[in-house]
């Protein structure tokens, strides 16, 4: 076969363009029909999801800054340094000691520690001579551990230190007490002497106080102080208004610990969280009403009394709120400017993903699978939350939502009735 021969059967059986870009087509639908193809199928054929049904209470909230306000005032240190006498949010009397006077750092630093170990010395001798204590059982001791073990770890996750060092202190307790239960030899004599022999070298009689400082009224001692103590018109903050207001955080975001004072004293156990909020997320409040708020980063809600600002006037877009309490601890006796979360709504009921509810026959509710077969259960959206809802629950309902359901929260063409293998 010639040369031109060969080169005409390569010519015929060659592909032009046109042929290239036909069968370039044709795969380009086949993968789009194979991806529609997949699409559907997954979109048709979804295994079931459920959740199971369990009782919760969720809060409606409200998210704002508030400056906290207190009847207070420093307690000066006159001269030397100053070494509280009295524990933090302690009630003390007109007149009662609340601080000793030092002449110099160094004293004051003996005299503190020596005190520390005089209680350390004090714990010991109780533990060895009540042995037991409280407890008459491993049992009770172990659930006393676990429950001490979760307020440690709340109370580290929230940077409560306060509550942190009393968490410690009860392990270190419970851990004691469990050992002594069962037969353990603790030689508290040994750990005795040892803090005895520190105290001997604190020589507490060179390091005696030159002073003391007195309450000059009735009240609350805290040691925390922030040189704002006297900033504020305690008396007129209940008709407090949005510039004033305003002023105050200003002030308040400078506030720093005060180092030439011996604390201060809280002379009304009556405080008060004063923030700036949208009218329309106190709608149904009055004055006089009550109000839950919850400190960010901590557990503590106080209840506290509205005083002003939830009736606003018409139209008025914002109001100072201004909300009473008189639970005092380590946490309001120092608090300044505080993030705080307002319940203004509580919704007892099932939580569970928004996907689970259906409507069918004008009625909201949600399937739940019972023994392989999916049944209806009528069921009320009470709060709609984000992809999450709060569901009502009644117990007495005949076809309500029961406790404990296998709740569908995905699955497709579900029927009444239906059996799901």
């Amino acid at each position: 076969m010639s040369k031109s021969q060969h080169s005409k059967i390569f010519k015929k059986g060659a592909l032009t363009s046109a042929q290239k870009q036909d069968i370039a087509i044709v795969c380009i639908l086949l993968l789009a029909a194979a991806y529609i193809a997949a699409s559907l199928y997954s979109t048709l054929n979804v295994g079931l999801q459920t959740q199971t049904a369990q009782a919760s209470t969720v809060y409606k909230t409200v998210d704002t800054t508030a400056l906290v306000v207190r009847q207070e005032h420093i307690i000066s240190s006159a001269s030397g340094v100053a070494v509280s006498d009295v524990e933090d949010c302690e009630k003390v009397v007109k007149g009662g000691r609340i601080a000793l006077t030092f002449s110099d750092a160094q004293k004051a630093a003996a005299y503190s520690q020596y005190a520390e170990l005089e209680k350390e010395l004090q714990y010991y001798s109780d533990m060895e001579s009540q042995a037991v204590g409280r407890a008459s059982d491993v049992e009770t001791l172990d659930s006393d551990i676990r429950q001490e073990l979760g307020d440690y770890v709340c109370a580290a996750s929230v940077g409560d230190t306060a509550a942190l060092q009393e968490a410690m202190a009860q392990l270190n307790d419970s851990f004691t007490r469990r050992q002594i239960l069962i037969g353990r030899d603790i030689d508290f004599s040994a750990v005795m002497r040892e803090t005895e022999q520190q105290m001997q070298q604190l020589n507490i009689s060179a390091n005696q106080p030159s002073g003391s400082i007195t309450a000059d009224s009735a009240g609350v001692y805290s040691s925390y102080t922030d040189s704002l103590e006297d900033a504020f018109d305690y008396e007129s903050v209940e008709s407090l208004n949005a510039e004033t207001l305003e002023q105050w955080m200003k002030q308040a975001q400078g506030a720093k610990a005060s180092e030439d004072s011996a604390g201060k004293l809280i002379t009304d156990f009556e405080w008060y969280f004063c923030a700036l909020v949208n009218c329309a997320d106190l709608e149904g409040y009055e004055n006089g009403d009550t109000i839950d708020a919850v400190v960010s980063g901590s557990e503590n809600v106080y209840t506290c009394t509205i005083v002003s600002g939830a009736q606003a006037e018409l139209g008025q877009e914002q109001t100072v709120l201004v909300l009473s309490c008189r639970d005092m601890n380590s946490e309001t006796a120092s608090m300044r400017l505080a993030g705080i979360e307002l319940r203004v709504g509580e919704y007892s009921g099932i939580r569970m993903p928004a996907s689970a509810v259906h409507v069918k026959d004008g009625k909201q509710g949600v399937y739940a699978l019972v023994s392989s077969v999916v049944k209806w259960r009528d069921a009320q959206v009470l709060l709609t939350d984000g992809d999450q809802v709060v569901l009502a629950y009644d117990p007495a309902s005949e076809n309500g939502i029961k406790l404990y359901d296998q709740v569908i929260i995905r699955g497709k063409e579900l029927r009444d009735g239906e059996v799901y293998n």
